[in-house]
């Protein structure tokens, strides 16, 4: 089957990013895949995004549509953009970063080769200040899972190196979390017992840029406890849709290893004292309500392990802090 003979939507959220904007939507309308909507979600921007916004529209009219809504946060836009767009698969790209422009063309047709829910890709990871790009790393991890459950060992829980059959979305209902950060941690967890066939591209085709306005690096120090609702979130989901004890180790590592790891260094970067002792006494409460026998885990094993069974609530703190000061650079 020609693989331009089907669509794909590209969901960009768009807010206040007009010093980036140009370059992100230069990077998708001149896509090599033709038959391909982006669908823009302007969230209430005041800058000068709508106008920049305007004048793509113009210009591609067919490729790109724009829709405008009161500012609601990223979730809200994806969410929006996903009941609005029309392709048989979905993509999401954050308006201040770019991809390659054989992306969606290479990653469609691995996903029908195989008649593929999804498709993965690796990505640049760039720091970007004064103008200037330093590469950090390329997140060239990705493989071929074994099956749905090795896909929580080590998951790449972003939505912009995916594509995703759009059906799936609609019919389970997958939405973002509003309103909270490490909601895109939810969305990937939460998709994965729906996932019948996934592959991967080995191609960093996204560049993604760290910089000061990015939500990893804003680090609002109260947003920080989102990552407990969020986990209640998806252990909840996972109960209700008749999941849970089939992926209960599986979740038990995950939850652990987030909340021990990525978890605790963002709580390392949180300049309040006292707020940084209450999110490690939280992190380890939440531990022994739901994970109090995590060690035991099969999955903690080998040097992550090592280090799970050893970080405890009296000898985190240095921890947090150190890991926290090593991501910051």
């Amino acid at each position: 089957m020609d693989t331009a003979s089907r669509q794909v939507s590209v969901i960009v959220p768009v807010y206040n990013t007009e010093k980036y904007l140009r370059r992100c939507l230069e990077s998708l309308v001149h896509q090599t895949l033709k038959d391909l909507e982006i669908l823009v979600v302007d969230d209430g921007s005041t800058d000068h995004s709508p106008e920049i916004l305007s004048e793509f529209e113009n210009n591609y009219p067919g490729r790109v549509r724009v829709i405008r809504k009161e500012n609601g946060g990223q979730a809200s836009a994806r969410n929006l953009g996903i009941r609005e767009c029309i392709g048989d698969y979905v993509g999401f790209v954050d308006s201040d970063d770019y991809v390659d422009t054989a992306m969606y063309e290479e990653m469609l047709r691995a996903a029908l080769a195989d008649n593929c829910d999804m498709v993965e890709c690796s990505y640049h990871y760039l720091q970007e200040k004064d103008g200037q790009q330093k590469e950090l790393a390329t997140r060239g991890n990705i493989r071929q899972y074994r099956d749905r459950k090795d896909m929580f060992i080590d998951p790449m829980t972003c939505p912009w190196n995916k594509l995703i059959r759009r059906e799936i979305l609609l019919r389970e209902g997958m939405e973002f979390p509003e309103g909270r950060i490490y909601e895109d941690t939810a969305f990937c967890i939460k998709l994965i017992p729906y996932l019948q066939r996934e592959t991967y591209v080995d191609r960093p085709f996204v560049s993604y840029i760290l910089r000061e306005t990015s939500t990893m690096n804003a680090n609002k120090s109260k947003k920080v406890a989102d990552i407990f609702p969020v986990l209640q979130n998806i252990l909840d989901f996972y109960r209700e849709r008749g999941f849970y004890e089939e992926y209960r180790q599986e979740l038990e590592y995950f939850c652990v290893k987030i909340l021990l790891c990525s978890s605790l260094s963002r709580i390392g970067r949180v300049p309040d004292a006292r707020l940084r002792k209450d999110l490690l006494d939280q992190t380890f409460a939440f531990l022994q309500e739901h994970f109090p026998d995590y060690r035991t885990n099969p999955y903690v094993r080998g040097k992550i392990g090592i280090y799970l069974r050893n970080v405890r609530r009296w000898n985190c703190q240095p921890v947090a802090v150190l890991s926290g000061r090593i991501l910051k650079g």
